[in-house]
């Protein structure tokens, strides 16, 4: 896992980074990034704040740490296992890819809502939303793309629909994951977000 400074970790090292940034992540899914303290964080990982700055330089550096490796190890190389949709009746792509996606954010969910948080007045944390970003951006321009080589979807410009459908995307997924937005009154499955996200993509496409 990559930090604020290069270090070369003993496995048992390795082994008391991997509880902080467990501990972390488990955290700032139920209490948010900035309900989190650091004291929680090394008590949850059976660990002394003394050891947490062996590790880190201070909260903002392991969220970065966890975005980085979320966003390298996970998000960046499952993006060369997506096969663009063969036909305008490949609904089985748009499920795969949306479900694929759900999956990834749901499990680091703690991790986006923080760094989204963060966007906002941290260049580092906005330059790693925007990679986040761009990986969906991509991949949507791409099956626009691939929709008008089909014949289809030529009115549409790639880069903007495409940035239109994965901020889309974004904005519900953070809001239908985060647990303090059940006050809208709309609870959805995961199932049912799948399937609404998944048919908002394929009929932007294809119009059916």
């Amino acid at each position: 896992m990559p930090t604020g400074a290069a270090r070369t970790l003993s496995s048992k090292g390795r082994q008391t980074q991997q509880a902080i940034a467990d501990a972390a992540r488990k955290l700032f899914a139920e209490r948010g990034f900035h309900g989190t303290t650091l004291s929680d964080i090394t008590s949850a990982a059976g660990k002394s704040p003394a050891v947490f700055y062996r590790y880190f330089d201070d909260k903002e550096d392991l969220l970065a740490a966890l975005a980085e490796s979320f966003l390298h190890d996970v998000v960046l190389p499952s993006g060369l296992r997506v096969h663009l949709p063969e036909s305008p009746n490949d609904d089985g792509f748009f499920r795969t890819v949306v479900s694929a996606y759900w999956v990834m954010f749901k499990q680091s969910i703690g991790i986006m809502v923080a760094v989204d948080q963060l966007a906002a007045t941290e260049a580092r944390f906005a330059a790693l939303q925007n990679q986040f970003r761009q990986f969906g951006i991509d991949i949507v321009a791409a099956s626009v793309r691939r929709a008008q080589e089909q014949g289809h979807a030529a009115a549409l410009n790639a880069e903007h629909t495409a940035l239109a459908i994965a901020l889309l995307f974004e904005q519900f997924t953070t809001v239908c994951m985060r647990p303090d937005t059940a006050g809208l009154g709309v609870r959805l499955s995961d199932a049912e977000a799948i399937a609404t996200l998944s048919t908002i993509w394929k009929k932007t496409l294809y119009g059916f």
